[in-house]
């Protein structure tokens, strides 16, 4: 998928409970070419999804469902089937970028930290 042209990511009207939601972000992908910077990841209860801004709504660089996942505030480590996905918090503030005030989900709620 990630070779592949991007697909749109299109607002899901569901409530997510979500684990961790990072922009800017650094991406760091095992079983890909890297790094992806400048992207916005989320790792929610199910899934990972990581979005680039290509257009209006911004494209899903990848998403799959999740296996495992660790962290601290510095750094999150999602297990999916096809590798670990390391997410790191990027550098500046994203102004300017659709990324940032994008709401891919109609409600998103916070997970207790464990």
């Amino acid at each position: 998928m990630l070779n592949a042209p991007l697909p749109r990511h299109e607002k899901e009207a569901r409530s997510v409970a979500v684990r961790s939601d990072v922009f800017p972000a650094n991406v760091d992908f095992s079983f890909a070419t890297n790094p992806y910077p400048k992207t916005r990841a989320i790792v929610t209860a199910d899934e990972v999804i990581v979005l680039v801004e290509d257009g209006n709504p911004p494209g899903v660089l990848y998403r799959e469902r999740l296996e495992d996942v660790t962290g601290t505030r510095a750094q999150v480590t999602a297990t999916t089937a096809d590798g670990t996905v390391t997410i790191t918090r990027g550098g500046g503030c994203g102004c300017g970028s659709s990324l940032r005030s994008y709401r891919p989900f109609a409600r998103s709620m916070a997970l207790a930290r464990r």
